[in-house]
């Protein structure tokens, strides 16, 4: 064998490596794209981490050097897996995570407009709340949002647009409270 060429051995630390660096890089944004989809109906670390988990048993037959769409269609996929489930209880509450700010009567207007937000794209049904996420959160085409959600590019822009009018009636009555 010659110094080119590479043991099965390297080629799978080369694999490992590739693998733990698209974890570390792509983690949060995946976990903000599945909180998105999931909302409390589900856990979405735990929607991350069996994303990662199965990507994990089968790392060798992908090509990491850009894992940015494979990822993001695995936790998509996992994220619609969990919720086609039984409905579970609330794991987590996270809707008081809001953006830190100075006012405290600020902070709590941004977290009462987070939580109202939050709640109403938890009652798009799970199709709309999807490709949405993945169209306004992720800039994804709508191509890649049909591809990640096996869809057709028409059914995609349905969607999309039924998802933003049902959350723009939903939202109408929260904006007009002022």
């Amino acid at each position: 064998m010659s110094t080119d060429e590479t043991s099965p051995q390297a080629k799978v630390a080369t694999t490992e490596e590739l693998f733990e660096q698209a974890v570390r890089q792509h983690s949060r944004r995946l976990l903000a794209v599945a909180r998105a989809i999931v909302g409390n109906r589900a856990s979405p670390e735990d929607v991350v981490q069996q994303a990662f988990m199965n990507l994990y048993q089968h790392r060798h037959r992908y090509d990491w050097r850009q894992p940015g769409g494979l990822v993001r269609r695995t936790v998509v996929n996992e994220a619609l897996r969990m919720l086609r489930q039984p409905r579970m209880a609330s794991l987590i509450d996270d809707t008081l995570e809001a953006a830190q700010v100075h006012s405290p009567g600020r902070q709590v207007m941004e977290s009462e407009t987070i939580l109202q937000v939050r709640r109403a794209i938890d009652r798009l049904p799970d199709n709309f709340r999807a490709a949405l996420v993945l169209c306004e959160y992720e800039k994804m085409s709508y191509a890649q949002i049909a591809e990640s959600l096996d869809a057709s590019i028409p059914q995609v822009k349905t969607w999309i647009h039924r998802g933003r009018r049902q959350l723009g009636e939903m939202l109408r009555a929260y904006v007009n409270q002022d």
